[in-house]
């Protein structure tokens, strides 16, 4: 009857195909020694070639050898290439300061995904069933998870973890062993009440079955994939939203705040879940612990893309005009009004600095990387070059002033609170700070805007606007020109 189920679980999950090769994780307990032979008895109808892997973690000493033993000859008495591994999880763990059940869950992986490119396997089968998915369940909620971890676990992960016993509950596999004569051994560790699953199991489901609802698991189970049907549809609304809004650039990728908004929270979470694995890397991970390849996913930019989720969305929700938001792994997030961009790299701070300049000549401005040019002539040859009087300004990096009306020396300086200047055409003077809000000028953008001072005046807002009382007049006669380069665009 077990066999049947299997077969129904496989079937509407698409967990096997024809000529698979598999990497049967076996770790002498009654599950995975049950799912071995269940496997092996799928073997004819899908062509299978299975490997037994077995791992000791070097936590149970008196009984890992038993395991380990076990396991090679049943593998040999199948006619099954045996892969044995064996890790120092304590001395892992301590070392990368995981938990003991985080740095075992990570090194099997490990070991997993090394069997998978050795045997060319597709798929990687675990013993996990149905009181597992509802102690898993149970343990999310517990958490404080959300949808996607109310899920559960998956039938089929990544297209290469499988699972095949996880509609089949505890007791029809202990009868099957039974029945079929499946050597096991029980392991020691299921009753110790230190872990959190083993509490679980041991006292809160059965208290839950005997006073509150005695087809409690079976409930349990049903929710629980009832959930992943809606976390599909989620996603895959999610998966549209994404390809809608998101645009890749060169460095990074960039979408419009008001499209972002127009979709529902739901979304709006999975979608920047999606643009920050897409920044920290291509593979699709878990969060830690959970379940997952964490080698396929590096651990430093596995925390720091969970760290990241909740820095960005949590900033995208109580969003300002503009700011710039540093990440882990040196990434950061831009937000300039409307346009939003994720991207590696962090635009390096620039402190306040002030620099005076040869008046003529040139300066380089090593803060920004300016690089200023002035020249003093008459007004005649600008006249000439340039019909008429007024701001005879070619592009936004040269400015023409009255020379006549400025105080040296000339200094160049970042921006200063309390700033104030007269806008060329504007009626009086006004707030630096107010010039720069009404320009939509981000306000980590500002300490790198380069000021040209004369005296306690600022002329020039350089790449923006020039004083109304430094222009060019009717009564000018010497002019001012002053350029103001970039290095990287070959000043």
């Amino acid at each position: 009857m077990l066999l049947s189920k299997i077969k129904e679980t496989v079937s509407r999950y698409h967990l096997l195909t024809q000529g698979d090769r598999v990497v049967v994780s076996v770790s002498g307990g009654v599950d995975s020694m049950v799912l071995l032979r269940l496997l092996d008895g799928l073997r004819e109808d899908f062509k299978l070639a299975l490997i037994v892997a077995h791992i000791n973690h070097g936590l149970r000493s008196d009984q890992s050898e038993r395991e380990a033993e076990l396991v090679r000859q049943e593998s040999v008495r199948l006619g099954l290439p045996f892969e044995y591994g064996r890790f120092d999880v304590k001395t892992f763990s301590r070392t990368g300061g995981f938990s003991l059940q985080d740095g075992a869950r990570r090194l099997r992986y490990h070991f997993f995904e090394g069997l998978l490119l050795k045997h060319q396997a597709q798929k990687i089968a675990l013993g996990h069933h149905a009181d597992d998915q509802v102690e898993t369940f149970l343990s999310r909620l517990l958490r404080g998870s959300g949808l996607r971890g109310l899920r559960g676990m998956l039938p089929m992960r990544d297209q290469t973890v499988i699972r095949p016993l996880l509609e089949a509950w505890k007791e029809e596999i202990v009868s099957f062993a039974s029945q079929e004569r499946v050597p096991y051994l029980h392991d020691s560790s299921n009753l110790k009440e230190d872990y959190l699953r083993n509490r679980l199991r041991l006292h809160l489901i059965p208290l839950l079955e005997k006073n509150y609802q005695s087809n409690f698991r079976k409930r349990i189970l049903k929710t629980s994939a009832l959930l992943r049907e809606e976390d599909d549809c989620l996603e895959e609304e999610a998966k549209n939203a994404y390809k809608s809004l998101v645009q890749e650039e060169e460095n990074g990728l960039a979408f419009r705040f008001s499209e972002f908004q127009s979709y529902r929270t739901p979304i709006q979470r999975r979608v920047v879940q999606r643009l920050l694995h897409k920044v920290y890397g291509e593979t699709t991970a878990e969060h830690p612990g959970i379940e997952g390849f964490p080698d396929a996913f590096p651990d430093a930019r596995q925390d720091a893309l969970w760290s990241a989720t909740g820095l960005v969305y949590d900033k995208l929700r109580h969003a300002t005009a503009s700011y710039l938001l540093a990440l882990p792994q040196d990434m950061e997030m831009e937000k300039r009004y409307d346009r939003v961009v994720l991207r590696k790299g962090r635009i390096k701070p620039i402190p306040p600095f002030e620099v005076e300049l040869e008046v003529p000549g040139r300066t380089l401005i090593d803060e920004t990387g300016h690089e200023i040019h002035i020249e003093i002539g008459e007004i005649s040859g600008y006249v000439q070059s340039h019909p008429g009087r007024g701001n005879f300004a070619p592009s936004a990096s040269v400015a023409l002033l009255d020379y006549q009306v400025l105080q040296l020396p000339l200094r160049i300086r970042n921006f200063r609170p309390g700033d104030r200047f007269h806008p060329l055409g504007s009626t009086g003077e006004q707030k630096l700070k107010q010039f720069f809000i009404d320009h939509k000028i981000p306000r980590f953008e500002r300490p790198g805007i380069v000021l040209l001072v004369s005296g306690e005046r600022i002329v020039w807002v350089v790449g923006h606007r020039i004083d109304e009382r430094a222009k060019i007049t009717e009564r000018t006669t010497k002019v001012l020109r002053v350029e103001a380069k970039y290095l990287q665009d070959g000043g």
